[in-house]
């Protein structure tokens, strides 16, 4: 009994290793590495996107997952393949979701400090406006410096 055991054990680790071997074929077409961390970096994105306020993405007609594929020019099939290939080699795979990280760091810094200059562009812009407006007796009926929205001017003369 002990050796049949032995036997059907061994049996299926190597058909499980062969079913991994069949499956780990590269796909027509494969997605080079750098093109994922395109794809997935992107699809990031429009995830935040869609989190932040689906219904601007909608209302503009864009259908977030088919714009992603066309703009990598892919299908969905094509990078399921893809990913599935990757997938299997784990340190590949690893690999592009670290650089995937990468660029949404670089992404993040470059955001930040744009808008660090927005708010110093704005801070600067509501001091000219402040002087123009006693300079030429204008009332300014809103200034918000945190985000650049509405500035009413009104002309008091």
């Amino acid at each position: 009994m002990n050796k049949l055991q032995r036997i059907i054990i061994l049996c299926l680790v190597f058909s499980c290793n062969n079913t991994l071997n069949q499956n780990n074929k590269p796909p027509e077409n494969l997605i080079s590495k750098e093109k994922m961390v395109d794809i997935i970096y992107d699809m990031t994105l429009i995830n935040v996107a869609k989190g932040v306020n689906k219904s601007i993405l909608e209302n503009n007609g864009i259908t977030p997952e088919q714009y992603l594929f066309n703009k990598h020019s892919i299908d969905s099939m094509l990078f399921a393949k893809s990913n599935e290939y990757y997938s299997y080699d784990l340190k590949t795979y690893q690999t592009i979701y670290d650089n995937v990280k990468i660029k949404l760091e670089k992404n993040k810094k470059i955001i930040s400090d744009s808008i660090e200059i927005l708010k110093q562009i704005s801070g600067e812009m509501s001091k000219k406006l402040i002087k123009e407006s006693k300079k030429n007796k204008i009332l300014i009926d809103t200034i918000k410096i945190d985000s650049i929205s509405k500035i009413k001017l009104i002309n008091t003369n």
